[in-house]
Parts: structure tokens; C-alpha cells; sequence
């Protein structure tokens, strides 16, 4: 590819396209506020998407539902519609303001979390869920094609590593706000609101969680819009031009994307049902379930971390000798995340099952700062969000959308006993590593090849 030469005329404005290679990187510290509030962003987007398994058992009771459709809730509702407009909005994202694109997403979801609170039957519900959806779908994509523009290359792993690490913020968060406050709102029963009518304890939740979001939408507009690095043409990069691009690499992009999906299956699929794992097959009661998702909520913010910076930090040091280091680093990920994920179904005890989880939360750490890393190593500058579209659209079907559905279908049809929720949980785990692993295998050779190409849009 040629480079595009040319400056804009005194007085237009740049154009968000228009390669910047010898532009100077925005200051250290600067780009380092823009991670922190994009990382505020995607903690708020997992704090609301997966306080949905938190409050399972109570919806289901309310709205009498089985585990086949309490999981359309947790995975299609959400999962389609974040992927049917992820793409697009990715595609505007490699062309517009990126700030205003993330800005009016959380704008969406969180409006939408707080509707989840107003449903009072099971579609309404379902609709609010995809908005929800909707509205998530503009954060990643055009995040990390942000901070690929304001990090040079040596120091994006560790910056795209602070970033992800909202997964395990975000549900270590999302675990101990509702843990505090989930008892004390069932102790007081369903409560009256003003013009809205009255809510059960879920419901309430909802509505609390999801109306914050609208004051980290408006500090997102504090984000400067940074050049573009890159030394591609600005033609040439619709959907369809990058698809062909994606589909010509077919080995490397299938595989990295099917395998980082079996992580989302393990991390969603099966992080949905936890709670209601603790109360069906221990018979906890509210305050127990309380404790034991405080507990679990530190383990995920204190081993996520270490695994997302882990993961990010790896990748830089290993990228100076394997050009595969991400996905070296995943694979190595993955061990820990089936020992963690299979065992804990299985354990006799409700703390030796929470012990479980340091093991678990480290191998799914790691795989979500390395998988981002190795996507924006390989993806050309001008098709990155859409290549990070296609990508999050494959984990989100498969993991978000379909994972939680493995372990209702096992659950309903297979062992037809929804005290046998541990052995669907495990059988999932166990089916998703094993295949994971096998396919990011298979993708390392496929995967050098692809970051040599790389190379001319350094």
C-alpha cells in the first residue's frame, strides 16, 4: 500500500483519516487520563450487563421462568443486538469522532439498565436487555482504535491491559455493590416509587445501578479526539473491503477468534449462573450469598488485575523474541482457567468453590488484554474497528450470547434438575478450554505470518 501525501489547507480542520505518522504522541500522563476514563467506562458496562446474574433467581421466581428462558435474558437479548450494531458502529468509528461515538453508547446502556427496573413482564425485559446491548456495542471498538492513537507500540500492550482490566473490575464491583445492598432491599420487600409505581427488590437495583452512567458519558467528552496513525489509504476500507481482508487470512482470524470465544463462554456462560450455582447446590441463604460474593468480588478485582496486567506486561516483554507472544500468553492462560473453572462446580464446600476462583479469574485475565493486543498488532490502522467489531461480534455470539445457554440447555434437557447446575457448569468449562486451547494453537503459525505483513503499517 502507498502512503497518502498531502496536507489539509491553513484553517480546515484535520481530517480524522489522514495519516499522522510523524505526529508526536499526546503526553504521557494525558493518555494515560484518557485510559483511566475509558477504563471507567468499561467497568460501569459490566457492572450493568452482568447484574442480570445477580438478581437470576429473583427474576426468575417473579416472572416464572426456566433456565432456557432466564438465559435468553443473559445471552441473546444482549448478545445479538450488541453484535448486529457493533460493525457499523465501528465502521463510523474508523471514520468519525470517536469521544461522541463511546459518550452516547453509555448514554443508551445506561438508560436502558435503569428500563430493565421498570419491566414488569418477560418481554419487556427482554427489550430493555437489548438496548443494553445496543448501547455497549460503542465502547470497545472505538476505545481500543483510541488508544492505539495515543500509545506507540512498545507501551500499547500495557495500555490496552489497564483497559481490559474493567472486565474484572467491573464484575468484582458488580458483585460487591449488589451483595451490599441486595439483602438489605430484600429485608424491606417491594417499595413505591413516584410516577413509576412499585418495584420488587430487583427491579430497584436496576434502576440504581443504571442512572450513574449518564455523568461518566458526559466525562468521556473531556477525551481529545487524537490523530489517526497510519499510513494506509483512506479508500478502499468499507465493510466489505475488510471482510475480504479478514476472510483472506481465514486461518489466523477464524481461529483467534473462535478460540478467545471459548474464554467467553467459560467467563460469561458460565459467570451467569454463579450465584445461582452458591444457592442451589448449597442451599445459602441471602446473607451467605451476600458474604461468599463479596469474597468473590475481591478475587476478581485483586487476580484480574494481576492477570490483565500480567497478561498485557508478558506480551510486551515476550513481542522481543515471538512475534506470537499474545497468543503464547493466552494459551498459557488457558490452563488456568479450565483447572479453575472445571473444579469449582465440584468442590464440597461453598469456600473451597470461592477458593476456585483465583485460579479461574487469573487464566481469564490474561486472555483479555493479550486477545486485544494481538488483534490490534495485526489489523490494518484504517480497518482496526472494524476487524475489533468482527472480533467482539464472534465473542459475543458465541460466549455472551450462546454461554449461558450451554449451561441452561445442559441444565433443562440434558440433566433435567436444576440442582444438577454444577455439572452443566463443569461440562461447559471443561468443553470450551479444551476446544479453546486447540484452536489458539493451530492459530500461532497462521498468527507470525500475519504480524510480519504487519510490519509495513508500523
Amino acid at each position: 500500500m502507498s502512503s497518502v501525501t498531502g496536507s489539509p489547507a491553513p484553517g480546515a480542520s484535520p481530517d480524522p483519516r489522514a495519516p499522522a505518522d510523524t505526529a508526536p504522541y499526546p503526553s504521557s500522563g494525558y493518555a494515560w487520563y484518557v485510559v483511566a476514563v475509558l477504563l471507567l467506562a468499561y467497568v460501569l458496562s459490566f457492572v450493568d450487563r452482568e447484574l442480570l446474574g445477580l438478581l437470576a433467581e429473583s427474576i426468575k421466581r417473579d416472572l416464572q421462568l426456566s433456565d432456557t428462558r432466564l438465559s435468553w435474558l443473559m445471552g441473546p437479548a444482549f448478545a445479538v443486538f450488541y453484535t448486529l450494531f457493533g460493525i457499523p458502529i465501528a465502521w463510523l468509528a474508523d471514520r468519525s469522532n470517536r469521544r461522541g461515538i463511546i459518550s452516547a453508547g453509555i448514554f443508551v446502556w445506561s438508560w436502558m439498565t435503569a428500563f430493565c427496573g421498570l419491566a414488569s413482564n418477560y418481554w419487556q425485559l427482554f427489550l430493555a436487555r437489548t438496548g443494553v446491548g445496543i448501547g455497549e456495542a460503542a465502547l470497545s471498538p472505538p476505545a481500543l482504535s483510541l488508544l492505539r492513537d495515543y500509545f506507540p507500540k512498545e507501551r500499547i500492550g500495557r495500555a490496552i491491559g489497564v483497559y481490559t482490566m474493567g472486565v474484572s473490575v467491573g464484575s468484582g464491583v458488580a458483585n460487591i455493590i449488589n451483595a451490599a445492598l441486595f439483602p438489605m432491599i430484600i429485608a424491606q420487600g417491594a417499595v413505591s416509587v413516584a410516577f413509576v409505581g412499585t418495584l420488587q427488590p430487583w427491579q430497584l437495583l436496576f434502576v440504581i445501578v443504571g442512572l450513574p452512567g449518564v455523568l461518566v458519558a458526559l466525562l468521556v467528552l473531556t477525551i481529545r479526539e487524537p490523530a489517526r496513525r497510519q499510513r494506509a489509504p483512506a479508500t478502499g476500507t468499507s465493510f466489505w473491503h475488510t471482510l475480504r481482508f479478514v476472510w483472506a487470512r481465514g486461518r489466523c482470524y477464524g481461529f483467534m477468534f473462535v478460540g478467545f470465544s471459548a474464554m467467553t463462554v467459560v467467563a460469561y456462560g458460565i459467570g451467569y449462573w454463579i450465584p445461582s450455582f452458591f444457592v442451589r447446590t448449597y442451599g445459602v441463604s441471602p446473607q451467605e450469598l451476600s458474604e461468599i460474593l463479596i469474597q468473590r468480588g475481591v478475587i476478581l478485582m485483586v487476580c484480574g488485575v494481576i492477570g490483565v496486567f500480567g497478561g498485557g506486561y508478558l506480551c510486551d516483554v515476550l513481542a522481543r523474541r515471538y512475534p506470537d507472544a499474545p497468543l503464547r500468553v493466552s494459551l498459557g492462560a488457558f490452563v488456568l482457567l479450565g483447572i479453575g473453572f472445571v473444579a469449582f462446580p465440584l468442590m464440597p464446600t461453598a469456600q473451597l468453590a470461592l477458593w476456585c476462583f483465583v485460579p479461574a479469574t487469573l487464566g481469564a485475565a490474561a486472555p483479555t488484554a493479550a486477545g486485544a493486543t494481538a488483534l490490534v498488532t495485526i489489523a490494518p490502522p484504517h480497518m482496526r474497528a472494524q476487524i475489533t467489531a468482527m472480533y467482539y461480534f464472534v465473542l459475543s455470539i458465541i460466549g455472551a450470547g450462546l454461554g449461558p445457554m450451554f449451561v441452561a440447555l445442559f441444565t433443562d434437557y440434558y440433566f433435567q434438575n436444576e440442582a444438577d447446575l454444577r455439572y452443566s457448569l463443569a461440562l461447559t468449562a471443561f468443553v470450551a478450554c479444551a476446544g479453546g486451547g486447540v484452536l489458539l494453537y493451530y492459530a500461532l503459525r497462521p498468527f507470525r505470518r500475519a504480524a510480519e505483513e504487519a510490519r509495513a503499517w508500523s
